[in-house]
């Protein structure tokens, strides 16, 4: 690499130590992120293919840039939002046309995250029988580690559908629960490989999938309930970050 290009990357460097000022739920204040790059957006392009396996590449790639680009750790999922839409909308404007050409002003998702009263419970515990399930609100590092060791452990056919379904179903039961204890022998859920929790959750009786649905429910209604403007839900996907996106 000749010395004009390394001065001239330097250069280029500089506008990453720009930042761009977002509210944080799981904090309650104002933070600052770095806005995205090129890399960054084709990255973000790249990882949305079809099937099970793009929809987790795509959030384990969205997750390591917002924890590059904000520096904060233990962000709950649910911060991915006001990060995820203020560095859009620095990169591409706040104007977001959906795939069906309705138009959104996607600060009233910013405002809507500062007016909206953060109401989830950070942890529950539920108890069956002598079964107790400790639930907790996946930070971006812990949803992260189970979805690299997805990509490892697990291969579903990409033309089985049913099975795409059912393995997404499992990840997002299995991402909330903490740590299983029955008759005194308590397994933390962190330190076991995805097809041993996906079994794990299986074998949990039908009696407390209510409870524990009912608890994932309550983080995704907020969620969705931010990102509905009007009558449009904006979905975050690869889509968000391309330029067409604002035509």
């Amino acid at each position: 690499m000749s010395n004009n290009v390394s001065k001239f990357i330097s250069k280029l460097d500089k506008f990453s130590e720009q930042s761009i000022e977002v509210f944080l739920p799981s904090k309650k204040k104002t933070i600052t992120v770095s806005p995205l790059n090129l890399k960054q957006q084709k990255d973000l392009m790249a990882s949305m293919l079809d099937g099970v396996k793009g929809t987790l590449d795509f959030s384990r790639t969205l997750n390591n840039i917002i924890l590059d680009n904000s520096k904060i750790a233990n962000l709950k999922i649910f911060d991915k939002i006001p990060i995820t839409v203020g560095m859009r909308i620095e990169a591409l404007g706040a104007k977001y046309t959906d795939s069906a050409g309705r138009q959104v002003d996607l600060q009233a998702v910013l405002d809507a995250v500062k007016k909206t009263k953060l109401q989830l419970k950070e942890e529950k515990l539920i108890e069956y029988k002598n079964l107790k399930i400790n639930l907790a609100i996946p930070a971006l590092e812990d949803e992260n580690s189970l979805l690299r060791k997805s990509s490892a452990d697990l291969e579903p056919k990409a033309d089985n559908f049913r099975q795409e379904v059912s393995v997404l179903y499992l990840l997002e039961i299995a991402k909330y629960i903490k740590k299983l204890e029955i008759d005194g022998v308590a397994i933390d859920l962190s330190d076991v490989k995805v097809s041993d929790r996906i079994h794990l959750v299986e074998k949990l009786p039908l009696a407390i999938y209510t409870d524990i649905s009912d608890y994932i429910e309550a983080v995704n209604t907020y969620n969705t309930d931010l990102l509905t403007v009007g009558d449009i839900k904006v979905s975050i996907d690869s889509y968000f970050f391309d330029s067409e996106s604002t035509e």
